[in-house]
């Protein structure tokens, strides 16, 4: 029997390698009908990929890289009233060498009492109705090292208390997390830098008040926690370099969005403006800003449809880190304002994604993109999907960055690759 708790009744810390351990038990049984009775309790699905990569997403000079990954998710029913999810992944991104790495993405409880659903549990919480760009989705973290072809699997969970009022056509959501889970960013190796990572401890909190229905939907929301995006902090110089600190400080964030549709037109717009934990008008650390998109878009025929949207942020209490006098904090200032995108007081900048579908639809062609219009540098992903089958899928495409050095994507540049993946689903 496999035991996921430890002394004193306590948890264990590791749930995830209980929850793919007791897969790996029951797959004996996979072929006979009393295995296929217990999958169908568990109403389980998943998928195996296997994928190619021109280099990593770690900003660590590696090329050629072969990945190898098993998806799971079960979502049992307890009654009529309560259920569970439970979603993860094995994987090795290193060409097959060395120990795979396993992540429970989420693993939560729900329950309905009267007009209110409860989610209880690691679980991902995404805000924001436009098309990629969300600057209300504050509240769960991403790992943007990770090498998929799809965005949304970035998406990891952090343990979350969450409850939904449904009155009218209107929810009003409140979520509490206890503690902090940051982002996965890629971070270069630097001669003379060692980087460290600072994650506070914190108790966090959100409210939001959604409206579907009607010729508009909208949402309202209020969060205060920490930031996902780190600051930099320059910490002790040794023997070995000097120590930058990637530091998660706390942010307030009033947010709303909006979406309506006008004849064959979808228009979204969102907006928040962050207050950050600034006062003392630290160079390295965020100043409060103000982010807004708004766009829309159309499908013509059956299935080509193209978005685009336009996008500002203004920085307000704007410092430029080129008047610093002191080369060493100017030096890491620019790159804090590079990360945090705040090299300017104001950009400006639009994303375009062109989707259609040929063969029967077996065949989908996407192309997404975001430019900087202030500095210049991009991101483009064109990619293509062609289904053998309803199981097996085979992916194609790249991701091109360009920009200068200090600019967003410009410092990413060295992860522009081609990629490739074969997708089984179960």
């Amino acid at each position: 029997m496999i035991s996921c708790f430890g002394g004193a009744g306590q948890i264990r810390s590791d749930m995830k390698h209980c929850f793919f351990s007791a897969v790996l038990l029951m797959s004996p049984a996979l072929a006979s009908a009393e295995g296929e009775s217990v999958l169908q309790q568990m109403n389980m699905n998943g998928s195996l990929r296997a994928g190619y990569y021109g280099a990593s997403r770690n900003l660590d000079g590696r090329k050629d890289v072969g990945t190898g990954a098993l998806w799971l998710k079960s979502a049992p029913s307890l009654g009529s009233e309560a259920s569970m999810q439970v979603e993860g992944w094995v994987r090795n991104d290193n060409s097959f060498r060395g120990a795979p790495q396993s992540k429970l993405r989420e693993g939560y409880l729900n329950a309905t009492t009267g007009a209110a659903d409860w989610r209880i549990g690691k679980q991902i919480i995404a805000w924001g109705r436009t098309d990629g760009i969300n600057p209300t989705d504050n509240l769960t973290p991403r790992n943007y090292t990770l090498l998929t072809p799809e965005n949304d699997d970035q998406r990891l969970g952090a343990l979350a208390a969450k409850m939904n009022y449904h009155f009218a056509n209107t929810v009003l959501t409140s979520v509490w997390l206890p503690r902090f889970t940051p982002s996965v960013y890629p971070i270069p190796a630097l001669p003379g830098v060692v980087f460290t990572e600072s994650i506070p401890q914190a108790g966090q909190g959100a409210l939001k008040l959604d409206h579907s229905g009607g010729e508009t939907d909208w949402s309202v929301s209020w969060f205060n926690g920490i930031d996902l995006s780190p600051d930099l902090q320059i910490g002790s110089t040794g023997p070995s370099g000097t120590n930058l600190i990637l530091q998660h400080r706390r942010i307030r964030v009033l947010g709303m969005d909006g979406a309506t549709v006008v004849g064959r037109y979808g228009l979204r717009a969102e907006a928040a403006y962050t207050w950050t934990d600034n006062p003392n008008n630290d160079p390295l650390v965020k100043q409060p800003f103000l982010y807004a998109v708004l766009g829309g878009d159309r499908t013509f025929s059956d299935n080509f449809n193209i978005n685009l949207q336009y996008y500002f942020r203004l920085v307000t209490n704007y410092q430029d880190p080129q008047g610093i006098s002191n080369p060493q904090l100017r030096n890491v200032a620019i790159q804090a304002a590079v990360i945090s995108n705040q090299v300017t007081r104001f950009q400006q900048g639009i994303t375009l994604r062109v989707s259609d579908k040929w063969l029967n639809e077996t065949l989908e062609g996407e192309i997404a993109g975001v430019a900087s219009l202030t500095r210049g540098d991009f991101a483009l992903k064109p990619k293509l999907i062609y289904a053998f089958n309803d199981q097996l899928k085979g992916t194609l495409g790249a991701d091109i960055l360009r920009g200068g050095n200090n600019t967003f994507y410009g410092r990413l540049r060295n992860n522009s690759s081609l990629f490739a993946e074969m997708k089984y689903s179960f």
